[in-house]
Order: structure tokens, then C-alpha cells, then sequence
């Protein structure tokens, strides 16, 4: 499910602090990190020199392994050692408040603006310490002295007018969030931040006209928003107007389960209590929506920073632990994400899809009995619901466990019924494990059926055309599929290796050679790529170069069954070769 806001206006980004690489500690270095002596002390598997140099480098490779828990563990301990080092300061701090250790970040961040004194995150997590103690003044202080420009300006001004604002000072509050409006690309956030700001101070029919706004301007409103906007309309009375909101995200994924409660809520005529109630919960929601912009622009680490200070905020906000959930399986740290999504109750309308991410990311983990027991239980808690075995299929497809996954997506396409356009996917992953299964009546006909609701569909249609020509047949009909195919990913190297292998069955080499050389530059270690290009070489003559092309294939371990085939075109070329395998 959708849990991010649009991008935002280009440039804002650059005014996240950037974090050092190195740490200049500014003594000579005669041992390496991980050091087998006596005065070594170990700790998580390392065995270190007690100097500030050897817990820094460890620190810098747990991170880069993404245990940040143990490189925050190591970083502190480097910073102890050498407690003037802003480098190992800034790092320390950083990586404390991605690890929502509070403590710890309150604390560095308070070291950390004495030396940088425009540090915008320090002074977020000071502004938002005191916020949590009831210290304005001491709030709008760390607010005020942020950089005035780029992301920090976002951030001063939002968090500004939620200080103001539990400062009981509204019209304050309002000036402030008026600073977004005049931003590029924020219309739609600066709309909903008014609508929060009015609704939290009371003004909920004020509100009302901005949480309009906010959904106009996001063309596709955001879960989230429809969320936010629906709740308002659900306490105003506008019962219409918040079905019509949650409807018109439900329609995109008609499948999800997520409006369920509002929408039986609406039907029982119940008021819901509001989902921001006070300054501190508005000041969470503008936090997780910059977590989740900064999420999509690949800066994880500040996302976990921003999504940890939401949850300090407002400790029971399942939508910011589930963008935790989310940012960690970015960070390929799966175990930490499962912990994360666990924490979600059964009470939430998050809790049926993160059930179905802790599956997926049992199975990333290669646990993949556990994830298909997961899925197999989900299935049964939900009968009426596809989802839990059309992933357990391609779960199982991408473990090459095929006749499992056929009947996986057996299972779900019998609850689906009769497919919709929306079901063409799993059609198409159905269609895989079939062919690979040698059912090619039914993995064509699923090919052709998904084809029918997504008629240009380039995977599709990639690999329906190939499986044609390695078949010999409808050769004309898979290279105008596969030319279309090329037109819509001309930097897709497995689609361009079908169409040069479409024009080799056909017999046009010149044309086999011009596409199969491409494909190579795009997709340069794959082994069943260059034995194509091989054979295209050779059939233009060009035997010295089909001759190394196959010795890449080789070189790059492909499949079993290959080997032998392109070792006999070594020895014996290709022609010979084909005489042979007749």
C-alpha cells in the first residue's frame, strides 16, 4: 500500500546535513581494527585495540552491513575514547537517532550544536525533547536557529507551527505553515498541513475546505490523506463526502482490506475519535510524511531518523512503524523489519498487509517454509481473499519449486474467479510456472489471456514471443511482439536478446547480430546472451568471435543443461554441432 507523499519540489534534499565518511582521529595508526591481542576487547564477534581509530572502522563496518545497532554501539564507544572528534560526534549522532535510541541522541545532539551550530537534525530532536517536556520557549529556540533553506526550512516551518500552536499560539501556528504555500510542488502538503493545524485548534469547518484542497492538488490522493480527510469528514457529519474519499483510493487496489473499518464504521452511523488529536500527534504526521519522502529519494538513514522522532512523538502510530518496517527492508535489515511490522496489532488496518510483508521477507531471508506456512495461514484466516497464494506462488516460482507454484496460483486464481483486467499479473507468473513445467497449452493461454487485459504488457509479451521462437512457431507474430516489446524497454537486455534471437530463427543474421550485440552491452554476464550472440557470430562468418562469445557463456556457469551444448560448438563448431543435436 501507497504510504508516501508526491516528491518533493527538486533541490530540497540537499539540505540534509551530509554525514562524514571518514573520521580524521588525529593519532597515528599502528594496528588495524579487528586486532587478536591481549589488550583487545570483543564485542559483537570483533575483537578491537581499545582506540577510538579501531572502533570507528568497526562502526563503519557494521554500518555497512546494516547492523546499525552494533555500528552505533561501536561509534559511541569511538567517540568516548576521543570525545573532540566532531567527525566521529556527527556520526555517533546519526546513527544513535536512526536506532531511535533517544537518550543518546538528546544528549549528541547537545554536544553537536556547539561546534555546528546549524546542525538542522540536532536541532529537530532538541526542538522536539523539549516539545515532549513542555518547554517552548526552549523549542522555538532550537526551531529558530535552523538553516533557512532547502529541506530544513520545510522542517522549521512545520515543526514551528506545531510548537506554536501547543504553545496556544494559533495564529502563529497559521503564519508559519503559510511559509509552504508559497514552495513549489507543496500545495497539496501545505493544504493539508493548514487542515491539521485548523482542526487540532478547534476550527474543524475551516479544516474542512483545506483537507479539500490538499485532496484537488494531490490529483491521486495519498493513503494517508484519504485517511486524515476522511476522519474530518466522518466528525463533521460529511458521511458521503468521507466514503467517496476512501473509495476513490480503494479503487486503485480494490483488493485491500485497509478501509474495511471505516467503511464499516460508516455504515453503523459511528463518529470516529480524531486521528490527530493534539500538537505533538500533528508534528509526528508532518515527521513520518518527510520520513516517507525521504524513503522514495533512497536516504534511508534520514528516514529512519525522521520515522523513529514520529514514534517518540506519538509511541502508538501504526503507520509510522510500518514505514519503519518498510525503510528497514529497504536496508535489506529483514529481521529488524519483521520486528518492526510484528508491533502492529490486530486491530489495525495495517495489520492484514504487513502479515503478508513478513511472509515476503521470510522468504527474502531463504526461510521459505516458513514463508509459505505463513502464507498458508493467512489463506486460511481469509478464504475470501487471493492475495497469501498468489505470493506464495511467486515465492515458490523464484525458488524454481514450478509445479508448487502452479498450484499455488491455482489456488488463488479459483478464488479470483473470473480474472479482471487488475489479475493480469497473476496470469502472467501462472504462465511461467506452466511453460517451465512443459504445460505449454495452459501457459499460453494464460500468456494470451493476460495479453488481453494488458495488450502492450513488454514482459508479457517478451516472454511469450521467445517461448514461440525457441518452439519454431508463429515467427513472424514474435518478432513484431517482441519489436513492439523493444520499442517500450529499448534498455531491457533480456527483451532485446529475444528479438535477436527472433531475427536468428528467421534467418536474418545481420539483423540477430545488431540486436544480440546490444543486449550483450546491456546484460554483458549472462550466459544464455552471449551463446546467442555466439551463434549469430558464426552464422555471419565471424567464427573467431563466436568461439570467445561461448567461452563467456561458459566462463559465467550456466545452467546444467547448456554446457554441454556450447562446449560441442567449441570443439566442433556450430553447424557440426546442430548436425548432432538433430
Amino acid at each position: 500500500m501507497p504510504l508516501v507523499v508526491p516528491v518533493f519540489a527538486a533541490g530540497l534534499l540537499a539540505a540534509c546535513e551530509s554525514l562524514p565518511e571518514t573520521a580524521n582521529v588525529g593519532q597515528a595508526v599502528d594496528q588495524p581494527v579487528l586486532l587478536a591481542a591481549a589488550e583487545g576487547a570483543e564485542t559483537g564477534g570483533y575483537l578491537l585495540a581499545r582506540s577510538p581509530y579501531g572502533h570507528y572502522l568497526a562502526g563503519r563496518h557494521a554500518d555497512r552491513q546494516r547492523d546499525l545497532s552494533l555500528a552505533a554501539d561501536f561509534m559511541l564507544r569511538a567517540l568516548e575514547l576521543d570525545p573532540d572528534n566532531l567527525q566521529i560526534l556527527a556520526r555517533a549522532f546519526a546513527l544513535a537517532a536512526g536506532d531511535g535510541r533517544h537518550v543518546e541522541a538528546v544528549d549528541l545532539a547537545k554536544r553537536l550544536i556547539e561546534v555546528r551550530p546549524d546542525h538542522a537534525t540536532a536541532r529537530l530532536v532538541l526542538a522536539i525533547d523539549a516539545m515532549l517536556r513542555g518547554d517552548y520557549p526552549d523549542a522555538e529556540a532550537q526551531v529558530a536557529a535552523m538553516p533557512a533553506d532547502g529541506l530544513a526550512q520545510v522542517v522549521a516551518s512545520i515543526a514551528g507551527a506545531w510548537i506554536a500552536l501547543g504553545d496556544g499560539k494559533k495564529q502563529l501556528a497559521l503564519e508559519r505553515v503559510n511559509a509552504l504555500a508559497e514552495l513549489n510542488g507543496f500545495k497539496a502538503i501545505y493544504h493539508l498541513q493548514m487542515g491539521l493545524l485548523l482542526d487540532v485548534a478547534g476550527d474543524s469547518a475551516a479544516a474542512e475546505a483545506d483537507y479539500d484542497q490538499a485532496r484537488e492538488a494531490s490529483g491521486r490522493p495519498w493513503l494517508r490523506l484519504a485517511v486524515l480527510a476522511g476522519n474530518a469528514y466522518e466528525r463533521l457529519g460529511r458521511l458521503e463526502k468521507a466514503e467517496e474519499t476512501y473509495r476513490e483510493v480503494l479503487s486503485r487496489s480494490p483488493e485491500t482490506t485497509f478501509f474495511d473499518p471505516m467503511l464499516a464504521r460508516l455504515s453503523k452511523g459511528e463518529r470516529p475519535e480524531a486521528e490527530v488529536a493534539d500538537p505533538n500527534a500533528g508534528l509526528a504526521e508532518s515527521l513520518f510524511n518527510l520520513g516517507s519522502l525521504l524513503g522514495q529519494e533512497r536516504s534511508e538513514d534520514m528516514a529512519l531518523i525522521y520515522t523513529h522522532l514520529a514514534l517518540r512523538l506519538r509511541p502508538v502510530f501504526d503507520a509510522a512503524k510500518v514505514l519503519k518496517g518498510e525503510v528497514l527492508q529497504q536496508q535489506e535489515r529483514g529481521a529488524e523489519a519483521i520486528a518492526a511490522y510484528e508491533a502492529i496489532g490486530e486491530d489495525s488496518p495495517y495489520y492484514w498487509s504487513v502479515q503478508l510483508r513478513i511472509a515476503e521477507e521470510l522468504g527474502r531471508q531463504e526461510r521459505v517454509d516458513d514463508a509459505v506456512a505463513r502464507f498458508d495461514d493467512l489463506a486460511a484466516r481469509k478464504p475470501d481473499h487471493f492475495e497469501p497464494l498468489y505470493y506464495m506462488g511467486n515465492l515458490l516460482r523464484t525458488q524454481e519449486r514450478f509445479e508448487e507454484a502452479v498450484v499455488a496460483y491455482d489456488r488463488a486464481l479459483e478464488r479470483i474467479g473470473e480474472p479482471q483486467a487488475r489479475h493480469w499479473s497473476v496470469l502472467y507468473f501462472r504462465g511461467i510456472a506452466l511453460e517451465r513445467t512443459d504445460a505449454w497449452d495452459r501457459a499460453e493461454a494464460d500468456f494470451l489471456k493476460a495479453l488481453e487485459f494488458e495488450p502492450e504488457q513488454p514482459y508479457v509479451m517478451n516472454y511469450l514471443a521467445y517461448s514461440w521462437v525457441e518452439k519454431r512457431m508463429n515467427l513472424e507474430e514474435a518478432k513484431r511482439m517482441l519489436n513492439r516489446a523493444v520499442e517500450l524497454r529499448p534498455d531491457d537486455g533480456y527483451i532485446v536478446d529475444s528479438l535477436g534471437w527472433v531475427y536468428y530463427r528467421i534467418g536474418e543474421y545481420e539483423n540477430a547480430v545488431k540486436y544480440l550485440e546490444r543486449a550483450v552491452e546491456l546484460r554483458p554476464h549472462d550466459p544464455v546472451i552471449n551463446d546467442h550472440l555466439g551463434d549469430a557470430y558464426w552464422k555471419v562468418g565471424r567464427k573467431s568471435e563466436a568461439r570467445f562469445q561461448w567461452r563467456r557463456a561458459l566462463s559465467f556457469e550456466p545452467e546444467e543443461d547448456l554446457v554441454p551444448t556450447i562446449e560441442s560448438k567449441l570443439d566442433i563448431g556450430l553447424q557440426s554441432a546442430d548436425k548432432q543435436n538433430i
